[in-house]
């Protein structure tokens, strides 16, 4: 799987922005106060969201008022386009809000197009911990396979649809991107972090920081040595 896209809207400094074409790997160089460290919050907020729920997420930065871009009234929106395993191009839709003083999904959707005119199949559409889902994902693309969906309510309405559904077989692309959330590595790397690293051994990921920096080029060092000294230039 691998993300091509994200769209985002009131998130902090981010009244609307928008990354298209992303590689594997991408890495982000600017001045300070430019939205480096926002974006990779966002996509800690989606793990915090997936893990917990989206209330202690936008709890964890201090509210909605907080989080929300200035003179914005919300929703906060966050939309991610990626190639799931077998290529097609799916899109998952995220938007938080404020209900009477407390924090809801007002919608969740995950869709694919069929084609460059069909209607897309909303594999799940949610709103406030309520919706459907398709049942028969794996008849998706058959020349007149019709939808089926069910219909289902979570626990709370700030409860990600994706954290329960893609616990499930069923709900294969769910599950895909459920995963892809919970197993992706983010580090906001700060220099003056790396510098001061005094811990022994090795890891195999940066930390949040960067501040293991040093444990990481060990690892690559004595399990990738080729791939190191390839890309070492003193």
């Amino acid at each position: 799987m691998q993300i091509e896209s994200i769209e985002i809207e009131n998130y902090r400094v981010f009244k609307h922005a928008r990354l298209e074409n992303l590689p594997q790997l991408v890495t982000l160089v600017g001045a300070n106060g430019t939205g480096k460290s926002t974006l990779f919050d966002i996509f800690t907020f989606l793990k915090d969201a997936l893990a917990h729920n989206a209330g202690k997420a936008v709890s964890r930065r201090g509210g909605m008022r907080e989080l929300m871009s200035r003179h914005q009234r919300g929703p906060i929106r966050i939309e991610i386009k990626f190639r799931e395993s077998g290529g097609r191009l799916a899109t998952y839709e995220l938007a938080i809000a404020e209900n009477k003083g407390r924090i809801v999904v007002e919608r969740e959707i995950l869709k694919f197009r069929r084609g460059q005119r069909g209607q897309p199949w909303h594999f799940i559409n949610f709103s406030e911990g309520r919706g459907t889902a398709i049942t028969n994902e794996q008849q998706y693309g058959i020349a007149g396979a019709k939808v089926q969906r069910a219909e289902y309510a979570l626990d709370e309405p700030d409860v990600l649809a994706i954290k329960g559904l893609g616990q499930f077989r069923d709900f294969r692309v769910v599950a895909e991107f459920r995963a892809l959330i919970e197993n992706w590595q983010i580090s906001d790397f700060h220099i003056a972090e790396a510098r001061a690293s005094v811990e022994e051994g090795y890891a195999e990921h940066l930390s949040t920081r960067g501040d293991n920096l040093a444990q990481v080029a060990q690892y690559l060092y004595t399990y990738h040595s080729d791939r190191f000294r390839r890309s070492w230039k003193p």
